[in-house]
């Protein structure tokens, strides 16, 4: 019988918030997506991501306090510690692309946006079912499949990073250029600290397996 299957109920404390930084996650990409798909309109949703930024820095701030008090865990320590922060960087990084969409007085939404905040949406889904299946401990090489989506999904991100760079560059609104590369490198950083948590959820996974 391996330790985490003599965990205590208490003890599953970090599995369940874990549950929960993903839901905020999903949450704040889903309304991201729904903006980049309704500019000029929608940009007052971007008081709902901050808020869910807000919840999540409560939730990694109890995560440690909690680790800070445990004797037992159902993952390892430094895996807990690793695993929170990346996880709270997505929802940071979410909440700042959100602000940057909706402050910058975009005129009108382009297909690079629309495409940027759904591959955003499609990772953090995947972060969602990782972390669920994670939170069980069981079938955790379950985990790896979800983790590798992710990289692909990055992979594309970069690729559309590269195209949408070249592309903006043909207009002539030297202004527009200036914010919409701006925004879009904001959406490859989401992008950037999904692959983290895809990272962080593999590792956890080969050393459970």
């Amino acid at each position: 019988m391996r330790i985490r299957d003599l965990i205590l109920p208490e003890d599953r404390i970090f599995l369940v918030l874990f549950l929960e930084m993903a839901d905020l996650i999903a949450q704040a990409s889903s309304t991201l997506d729904e903006i980049t798909h309704e500019l000029p309109e929608g940009t007052e949703k971007a008081h709902k991501v901050r808020q869910l930024e807000h919840h999540g820095d409560e939730i990694t701030r109890r995560i440690f306090e909690h680790l800070d008090e445990s004797l037992i865990t159902p993952l390892e320590p430094e895996e807990i510690a690793r695993l929170a922060p990346v996880l709270d960087d997505v929802l940071d990084r979410l909440d700042w692309v959100t602000h940057q969409v909706c402050n910058y007085g975009i005129p009108e939404t382009n297909d690079v946006l629309k495409e940027y905040s759904y591959l955003i949406m499609l990772a953090t889904t995947e972060i969602s079912h990782a972390v669920t299946i994670l939170s069980t401990l069981k079938s955790l090489n379950e985990v790896r499949g979800h983790a590798q989506e992710i990289s692909r999904l990055y992979n594309l991100s970069t690729e559309l990073l590269s195209r949408a760079i070249l592309e903006l560059f043909k207009t002539k609104d030297l202004l527009l250029i200036i914010k919409l590369k701006d925004i879009y490198e904001g959406m490859a950083k989401v992008m950037e600290k999904c692959n983290d948590v895809g990272h962080a959820l593999e590792d956890i996974a080969k050393a459970h397996a």
